[in-house]
């Protein structure tokens, strides 16, 4: 999944206007404050603004230039696969700095597939997945609102971004089903309300459930 999916996930923000330092994009994509991206010179800006109603960003660059290109380039999301407790002590280990691993999309284990040994029929197997595409929360800041308009947004949009990359590519014959859960507050819960966080961090989660059919690879002649 991360060098099939997440690795050929569109990163690009293509750029229709520039007025100062706000750009109107085709589509935002999972740009949010505090982002760095980058330009064709590997020229670094921090974004400071996004308008989901208008479909712009501004951007500060981190050195003496100014952006006047027609792309920009979004850091491809970071990929974790395991069981939560694996998964909480990777996400742990790999960096110290917060802003080093997010946003990030992450595989819940374990999955569980329905395998077809027809060769004729082209298909190998249904994989039943959960998936969680997953950014920061500023939960000290932030009303659910806010949660909603900052990162909920970007998410949604990462996700979409997601289906397009399997639907372009040809081992996977598509999605057969798939559902979607947002949750403000990315957690355990209770009927008396959050307990804990399930990564050691303040985060907002997308939760997706979904069949992915993947086809049978070419027959190897030897």
């Amino acid at each position: 999944m991360r060098d099939e999916i997440v690795g050929k996930m569109n990163n690009q923000l293509k750029v229709k206007l520039i007025v100062g330092n706000v750009l109107t994009v085709c589509s935002l994509k999972w740009a949010t404050v505090g982002k760095i991206v980058k330009d064709n010179l590997d020229n670094e800006y921090k974004v400071t603004e996004v308008n989901y109603d208008n479909f712009t960003i501004a951007v500060a660059p981190l050195g003496s230039y100014v952006f006047t290109g027609k792309i920009l380039f979004l850091n491809t999301p970071y990929f974790f696969t395991g069981t939560p407790l694996a998964t909480n002590s990777e996400w742990l280990t790999f960096s110290n700095d917060l802003g080093n691993k997010l946003p990030f999309i992450w595989l819940v284990e374990p999955t569980s597939e329905n395998v077809y040994d027809d060769d004729d029929i082209g298909q190998q197997r249904d994989s039943n997945l959960r998936v969680v595409f997953l950014d920061d929360n500023k939960i000290k800041q932030w009303l659910t609102m806010d949660t909603h308009d900052n990162r909920l947004q970007s998410l949604y949009y990462m996700r979409s971004e997601f289906v397009k990359a399997i639907k372009k590519n040809p081992l996977f014959k598509g999605i057969s089903n798939s559902s979607v859960r947002n949750i403000t507050k990315f957690g355990t819960e209770s009927s008396r309300g959050f307990e804990k966080n399930i990564i050691d961090s303040d985060l907002t989660g997308l939760d997706c459930r979904l069949t992915l059919s993947i086809y049978n690879e070419a027959d190897c002649k030897c």
